[in-house]
């Protein structure tokens, strides 16, 4: 069975420091607001909803008021995870990646929580180690992939939007998750974390135009295009993709793309989208994440 649990995050917070950090935030001056919500927003586990540490703070009145901060807490907090994943660099075991892609979802989808988000993907792992129980005579790195892509296409749905691609609804891994439709990316993003909960040696490979899966180990290898009902392909298709748009067979296009790369590039999406149809508010906002992770700018 996998083990895949960041409960134990959520724990780590003062209650009682935390109450006396929004009764600072109730009476402090404007120009010293800031300094205050920032404070709060690395006090505050990113798994824990801040609406939620407002609901339980003792002072009724002390709730009412801080009510009126949880956006900025929880977008100030954004800001700090991402700092956090940025800092680390280009890694690829992943094990941020859940983190980020909650955090972004979170930016797009306010009804998200993270209970939720986990609860699903952990409901389609627990499926897919119920096969290879099934299946364990058999169970070959091969038969793992099609099994994957059973559970993932052919009996949950996953698959591309192929009608409404540039809704921002298929970026926001939350929302892909009820509608089990996404672009490139945000499926392959469900994929790996479904993958990492039983170990799977799976990778994101960032191809242009269409992001992809690289599935790796010592007895087989495949990609897998999520896009399209989870198909294994070779190589030399996905050269033939390159070439066809206008890109040569570079290294760089089919090695492991880190849990930065992917972010950075969900982000670039999400902000061509927003750039064309608004709201402005929400590509600034991307935009200012963005250059976070490409540690543009201090978060202090």
């Amino acid at each position: 069975m996998f083990s895949f649990d960041h409960s134990q995050d959520e724990l780590n917070f003062s209650g009682s420091d935390i109450e006396r950090n929004f009764y600072e935030l109730e009476f402090a001056r404007p120009e010293n607001k800031l300094d205050i919500i920032l404070e709060l927003a690395k006090k505050i586990p990113w798994q824990t909803p801040v609406i939620d540490v407002v609901e339980k703070l003792s002072d009724p009145t002390l709730r009412l008021a801080s009510r009126s901060f949880v956006n900025d807490i929880h977008i100030e907090r954004v800001n700090f995870s991402l700092k956090q994943i940025a800092e680390k660099g280009h890694t690829s075991h992943y094990m941020d990646l859940e983190q980020g892609i909650f955090l972004l979802s979170s930016m797009g989808d306010s009804s998200a929580t993270y209970k939720s988000f986990k609860e699903s993907l952990d409901k389609l792992a627990y499926r897919l180690n119920e096969l290879f129980q099934l299946n364990q005579v058999i169970l070959t790195d091969d038969v793992k992939v099609h099994l994957l892509s059973r559970v993932l296409y052919q009996e949950e749905g996953f698959n591309g939007n192929q009608v409404y691609y540039h809704e921002p609804d298929n970026s926001f891994v939350s929302k892909v998750l009820e509608s089990k439709l996404g672009i490139p990316i945000s499926l392959s993003v469900v994929y790996i974390l479904v993958g990492l909960r039983l170990g799977l040696p799976i990778y994101g490979i960032n191809l242009p135009l269409h992001f992809m899966l690289y599935y790796e180990s010592n007895e087989f290898s495949s990609f897998i295009d999520p896009f399209n009902a989870g198909v294994l392909i070779d190589k030399q298709t996905c050269v033939r993709f390159l070439e066809a748009n206008g890109y040569k067979d570079l290294p760089e296009y089919f090695s492991k793309a880190s849990t930065l790369t992917i972010l950075k590039r969900m982000y670039n999406n999400l902000i061509n989208i927003y750039k064309k149809t608004g709201p402005e508010e929400m590509e600034m906002l991307l935009l200012k994440q963005l250059t976070i992770l490409e540690n543009k700018t201090r978060f202090t």
